[in-house]
């Protein structure tokens, strides 16, 4: 059974050309699936750039930061750019952790505000 704080919800908007899909709760599982057809979408439209908004997501599997770095990895390759939002700027929160440990903080777009895009 999942508890709704497992489930993820994946919202996505447009602004001025630029898609933002923003992920609360936990990206993990078979919840990846829907972040996974959401960017893949985007990704499929040749958007210069696509920005993925985490600030909300409590927890993020090896599955999520794997479809981030896919997709990161694909766009750098066609000159375009995957951004990530975080504005949780606490460097003990379990995401900045995650970056950090991985070195993803050092490979990927990141950003604290929206506003930076």
């Amino acid at each position: 059974m999942t508890r709704e704080s497992d489930t993820l919800e994946v919202t996505v908007t447009t602004d001025q050309d630029t898609p933002l899909i923003e992920l609360t709760g936990k990206v993990a599982d078979a919840e990846v699936k829907k972040f996974q057809r959401k960017i893949d979408q985007l990704y499929k439209k040749k958007y210069a750039s696509i920005v993925v908004d985490v600030s909300k997501a409590s927890f993020m599997d090896s599955h999520g930061l794997g479809t981030i770095v896919y997709y990161h990895t694909l766009m750098q390759k066609e000159k375009r750019t995957l951004i990530l939002v975080n504005t949780n700027t606490d460097s003990n929160s379990y995401l900045n952790r995650l970056f950090a440990l991985t070195n993803l903080d050092k490979v990927l777009n990141l950003r604290t505000t929206t506003s930076e895009v």
